[in-house]
């Protein structure tokens, strides 16, 4: 399967764009998101690309942006987790 650098831009701002949405764009988490989804871009390689797993993540972040359940919830306390390990 090969992927070239067009679809791999494209998931990377749908699932910027969506997790935006699922956190309300509130100040702490979209910076906590951004920099988790830069790394994982920048250090996978293109063999790691699974659209997929992508189109299953896009299927979460849509789910937890539509409501305050189970999966806003879930998407809230990993990126409270990510926010602390990053603080000196």
């Amino acid at each position: 399967m090969t992927v070239d650098k067009l679809e791999i831009v494209r998931s990377y701002r749908n699932l910027y764009r969506h997790a935006l949405r699922a956190v309300q764009y509130s100040s702490p988490a979209r910076y906590t998101l951004k920099s988790h989804l830069r790394l994982a871009y920048r250090s996978n390689g293109v063999e790691a690309f699974n659209s997929t797993r992508i189109d299953n993540t896009l299927l979460f972040l849509r789910h937890a942006a539509e409501e305050r359940g189970l999966e806003h919830r879930m998407l809230k306390s990993l990126l409270h987790v990510w926010w602390w390990q990053a603080q000196p």
